[in-house]
C-alpha cells in the first residue's frame, strides 16, 4: 500500500546528532549526553513527595486541567521570579508542556505557517529547530561570540527575512556554554520591538551556574517582545518531561486550546510531583550540590584534557555554568571525520560542530564534550582515548 504522507511529515528532517547515537559499542565512552549522571537526581525526595501524594491526594490520578496542576504553574512562577528578579511571572501565565520539546513545538503550531523565517543563534540546540522546520519554517542563523549573538548580523537578517521570532538560549548555552552579556540582551530586545519579532527565551541551564547567578532574562527586560520556554530535566528530572512556556496572557486561551487538541493534557501526578519538590526545603539544597558537582567534572575534564592533549591541538572555551565544553580543533583538522573515526576506533563520542547549525552548514572545526554524566573513571579513560584519536590525526 502506498501512503501519503502529510508535508508535515515530509517536513521532517534526520538529526545528524542521530547518526552518533547508531554505534553503540559496548565500551563506548560518550561525551555527547546533555543530561545529568543519574546520582544527581533527587530521587529520595521525589519518592517521598510521589508516597505522600498517593497516600493523601489519591484524586491526582484522575484527568487534570490542560494548562497544567495550578500548584505547579505556582511553584514555577515563584521559583523564577526568586531567580530573576524583576519577572514578574504570574501562574496564570504558565502553560506546562512535554518537556522543552513540547514548548517548541506548541509554539510551532501557534505561529509558524509554511514558508515563514525562524532566526536562532548558531551554533544551538538541533532538535528545538527540528519542530520549528516542521511546521515548514525557513531557518536562519546569527552568529555568535562569546558575548552572545551578533546584534548587527540580528539586524541585517531582521531587515531581510521578517521573521517570526528570534530563538535563543542566553545562559550556558548549548552547545558553547556562552552567557549572553545584559549589553546583548538589551541590542537584542531593542532589536525585536523595531522590527516586530518577539524572542523565544530557552532557559533550562539558568540554575547551572558554576558560581555567580546569570544576568536578568530576557523576560524581565523586554517582557512586551519575550516568551520563555523552561525545563525541569536538567534541576530534577528529564524523564518527567516537565516544561513550561511564559505566555502574553491573550495567548494563553489559545495555546490551551491547542494542548487539547493534540494531548488533551498531561500527567497530573508528576506535575504535582514536581510542585512538591521545588517546595520542598531541600530543593535549594539539592540545586547548589549538583552546580558544586557540576563544577567539579568541569575541573576534572579541562585538567585531563590538559594534561595529556599537546598544546595548541585543542582548545576549549571556558564555561560559567551549565554541562557543555565546546571545543576547536587546530590544524585544519575536520571535526567531522574526527568525530567518526573516535567513534568507530577509539569508541569515544562526542558531537562535531556542524550538528548544531541551523541548516548543517558550518563549525568545520568544532566540537562539543558533555562532562554531567560520565564516572570520573569513564572520563579519564575518554579523555585518554580523545587524546590518542587526536594523535592518530597528526601522524596521518
Amino acid at each position: 500500500m502506498e501512503y501519503r504522507l502529510s508535508h508535515r511529515a515530509q517536513n521532517l528532517r534526520r538529526c545528524m546528532m542521530d547518526a552518533f547515537h547508531l554505534r553503540d559499542a559496548k565500551d563506548m565512552i560518550f561525551f555527547n549526553s546533555g543530561q545529568p549522571a543519574a546520582d544527581l537526581y533527587p530521587r529520595a525526595l521525589l519518592r517521598a513527595v510521589l508516597d505522600e501524594l498517593l497516600a493523601e491526594e489519591p484524586q491526582i490520578l484522575a484527568y487534570p486541567g490542560s494548562q497544567g496542576d495550578e500548584e505547579l504553574r505556582k511553584a514555577l512562577a515563584e521559583r523564577q521570579n526568586r531567580l530573576d528578579g524583576g519577572a514578574g511571572i504570574r501562574a496564570e501565565q504558565i502553560v506546562v508542556t512535554n518537556g522543552g520539546t513540547g514548548g517548541a513545538d506548541l509554539l510551532a503550531q501557534l505561529f509558524i505557517d509554511p514558508g515563514d523565517t525562524v532566526l536562532s543563534e548558531t551554533p544551538t540546540f538541533p532538535e528545538t529547530l527540528d519542530c520549528f522546520t516542521k511546521s515548514g519554517a525557513r531557518l536562519a542563523g546569527v552568529s555568535m561570540d562569546a558575548g552572545g549573538p551578533l546584534p548587527d548580523e540580528l539586524e541585517r537578517l531582521a531587515q531581510k527575512c521578517r521573521p517570526r521570532f528570534f530563538y535563543v538560549i542566553p545562559n550556558f548555552q548549548n552547545p558553547t556554554g556562552r552567557c549572553t552579556s545584559p549589553e546583548r540582551r538589551r541590542a537584542v530586545a531593542e532589536i525585536a520591538r523595531r522590527y516586530g519579532f518577539f524572542i523565544v527565551e530557552d532557559d533550562p541551564y539558568r540554575e547551572l551556574s558554576f558560581d555567580a547567578a546569570p544576568p536578568p532574562s530576557y523576560h524581565s527586560l523586554a517582557p512586551d517582545c519575550t516568551i520563555s520556554m523552561g525545563s525541569l530535566s536538567k534541576t530534577i528530572a528529564p524523564g518527567m518531561r516537565i516544561g513550561w512556556l511564559v505566555l502574553p496572557d491573550e495567548l494563553v486561551e489559545r495555546a490551551v486550546m491547542t494542548l487539547k487538541a493534540t494531548a488533551l493534557c498531561y500527567p497530573a501526578l508528576l506535575h504535582r510531583a514536581a510542585a512538591r519538590v521545588l517546595e520542598h526545603p531541600q530543593f535549594d539544597a539539592h540545586v547548589a550540590e549538583l552546580c558544586r558537582d557540576l563544577k567539579r567534572r568541569y575541573q576534572l575534564l579541562t585538567g585531563l584534557m590538559s594534561a595529556q592533549i599537546p598544546t595548541g591541538w585543542l582548545t576549549w572555551e571556558t564555561p560559567l555554568g551549565g554541562m557543555f565544553l565546546w571545543c576547536r580543533l587546530h590544524d585544519g583538522v575536520s571535526a567531522m571525520d574526527f568525530a567518526v573515526r573516535a567513534r568507530d576506533r577509539w569508541h569515544v563520542a562526542f558531537f562535531p560542530g556542524v550538528c548544531f547549525t541551523p541548516n548543517y552548514e558550518g563549525e568545520d572545526f568544532s566540537l562539543r564534550l558533555t562532562f554531567a554524566r560520565q564516572t570520573d573513571a569513564q572520563m579519564a579513560e575518554g579523555v585518554r582515548r580523545i587524546a590518542a584519536a587526536l594523535k592518530s590525526f597528526a601522524a596521518n
